[in-house]
């Protein structure tokens, strides 16, 4: 399994923390024989909605930390099914102007072999650490099936402050594209 470390876990569904908002790292590890793809949709304060998701995927933009949505992917990692120490990195410089957003991984292995399976099967976890080091974990464990797991949601909405809430919710494709703000555009592509 892909160590992940962090000052909090959150191990159950439906578990939240709040997290202080000025820089997030969001990384994606696993080190199983498939291809997981990191991903971020978003509804922004004003009614916009967007993804941040792989340029191998049409219509897709890895985006910009210099420009809104203020968040980037480094790169597609395991392309192929490869195995091996695997990561994706999605950095996000601020959250101001979105209300919610949505870290999510797609299994574009079994999604495109329309095979049926459940993350547990593979070895993936999720670890979000701010600007001080802080950090808060995701197992991907579920053994529900489906090809995309929402691991975690930024509630942006409260004057307090952002909480991250532990998903760990898998969906069919469908689902997802119905259900998840911007999410259409992967599945529109």
């Amino acid at each position: 399994m892909a160590e992940l470390k962090a000052k909090v876990t959150l191990k159950t569904k439906g578990e939240e923390a709040y997290i202080p908002v000025k820089q997030l790292m969001v990384t994606l590890k696993w080190t199983a024989d498939v291809d997981l793809d990191l991903m971020a949709f978003y509804k922004a304060k004003d009614g916009r909605t967007g993804g941040v998701f792989s340029d191998n995927y049409p219509g897709g933009a890895m985006g910009s930390l210099n420009s809104f949505p203020y968040m980037q992917l480094s790169g597609d990692a395991g392309v192929g099914a490869v195995g091996g120490d695997n990561e994706e990195v999605l950095r996000i410089t601020k959250l101001d102007d979105l209300e919610e957003l949505y870290i999510c991984t797609l299994n574009y292995t079994d999604a495109t072999q329309k095979k049926e399976s459940s993350f547990s099967e593979y070895d993936g976890g999720v670890v979000v650490t701010d600007s001080k080091g802080e950090s808060v974990a995701v197992p991907l464990d579920s053994t529900e099936k489906g090809h995309v797991a929402i691991i975690a949601k930024i509630d942006n909405s409260n004057p307090i402050g952002a909480k991250m809430i532990n998903e760990n919710r898998i969906i069919d494709l469908a689902t997802f594209s119905e259900t998840i703000p911007g999410a259409n555009l992967l599945m529109n592509a």
